[in-house]
């Protein structure tokens, strides 16, 4: 069984696509966006958020990072998902312990894949119970999290 424990996580990750969003179409500074952002609240950032996913532009996730303790799981299971997924960085701690980091556009990709998804929905449940980026995980995966 893969125990998934999250180590660290890109601070406020909603706030960090939504300003990653609006600065590739913005010429304003990024204190400018920010505060843009802070005044238009949540509502603009899920607006931004399901505008990303609606027109596949699953780049700008790559600015939400993750950090996890990856117990369990073998070397081969390793090998295999690394190699459909090479932008997953795994540091060997010991024979079946691994960190992990990857952004939230390999997650997406993770969860979209049938192969991928077991590990994403560890993942993703993880980021449930330490109440990371929750909007985020509602508009990409659904209410299915809570059931992980």
């Amino acid at each position: 069984m893969v125990n998934v424990s999250l180590v660290w996580s890109s601070p406020k990750p909603e706030r960090t696509i939504a300003v990653a969003m609006r600065r590739c179409y913005s010429t304003k500074a990024i204190e400018d966006i920010e505060t843009e952002l802070e005044q238009k609240g949540v509502e603009y950032w899920k607006f931004l958020l399901t505008k990303c996913l609606q027109d596949k532009s699953l780049d700008v996730f790559e600015h939400f990072t993750i950090s996890l303790l990856v117990e369990g799981v073998g070397e081969v299971e390793l090998s295999r998902l690394i190699c459909r997924f090479p932008y997953i960085h795994a540091t060997r701690l010991n024979e079946i312990d691994w960190l992990f980091s990857m952004n939230a556009r390999t997650l997406v990709e993770l969860w979209r894949d049938r192969e991928g998804k077991p590990f994403a929905e560890s993942v993703v449940a993880e980021l449930d119970r330490k109440h990371v980026s929750p909007l985020f995980n509602e508009l990409v995966f659904g209410d299915r999290i809570h059931a992980c």
